[in-house]
């Protein structure tokens, strides 16, 4: 997988960040360089790698909820898969309710050439031969105007995700996850561990840890946002919903 140039952006902007998030970035992009390296001779190894880019990606995340003193931040175990795994399809949840995403607006990502922090850019119009966008300030607060301009009630729709829906997609990722680590790292009673196709293992690992690490420089430099903080507080729940459907 070549990665494009903002994806490349995305992986030295993060890697450049320090304390825990930075060194969770680091080793996300160093996994994942060795992954593509090892994909021919070692795929089996190469597609590890990946599923732990994806995990050290949600890693950096956690680091930053903690940094910037998110309430329930530290309820978050960098050690325990589950957490880690759920990150990106929880995110790919709230694309699908929130505003401005469910309702067709194009949200566009960019670094912005004054300080080269990521941002969000929302075109809401025409002026002339202008467009004019909002550029929310911090990034994590865009949702809160609809196709109108109007205000809206964002985080009653990232609560809806606190669904049965919501919780059976992503608990389904997870248990996925992990028999996928599984399957290629021990032997079964039919046969040693093979991948049937690496790349596409790794384009789907890839991804992943992208869109985390993109949420990461969303979260690392600002205070607490709202929309992050009852993010937060949903996943939680989701969370401790899985832990119960397993007991």
């Amino acid at each position: 997988m070549a990665f494009n140039e903002f994806q490349i952006k995305v992986l030295e902007k993060s890697s450049k960040t320090t304390g825990h998030g930075g060194f969770a970035s680091k080793s996300c992009v160093r996994h994942l360089n060795r992954a593509f390296e090892l994909k021919s001779s070692m795929p089996e190894v190469a597609a590890f790698l990946a599923i732990t880019a994806e995990e050290e990606a949600a890693t950096a995340i956690f680091a930053a909820l903690l940094k910037r003193k998110y309430n329930h931040a530290s309820s978050f175990k960098v050690r325990d898969h589950k957490h880690k795994a759920g990150v990106y399809p929880f995110l790919k949840l709230l694309g699908e309710v929130l505003g401005p995403l469910k309702h067709g607006l194009s949200l566009n990502l960019f670094f912005d050439e004054k300080d080269d922090a990521l941002r969000v850019r929302m075109p809401i119009g025409i002026q002339g031969d202008r467009q004019i966008c909002i550029v929310p300030d911090p990034p994590l607060n865009l949702v809160s105007v609809d196709r109108g301009g109007n205000q809206t009630d964002y985080l009653k729709q990232v609560r809806s995700i606190a669904s049965n829906q919501g919780i059976g997609s992503t608990f389904k990722y997870v248990q996925d996850l992990a028999n996928e680590r599984n399957t290629m790292l021990y032997a079964s009673d039919s046969g040693i561990p093979k991948i049937l196709d690496i790349d596409h293992t790794l384009k789907r690992h890839s991804e992943a840890a992208l869109l985390n690490l993109i949420i990461y420089l969303l979260i690392e430099p600002y205070k607490v946002q709202n929309l992050v903080q009852e993010s937060v507080d949903t996943y939680i729940k989701i969370l401790h919903r899985i832990d119960e459907e397993k007991t």
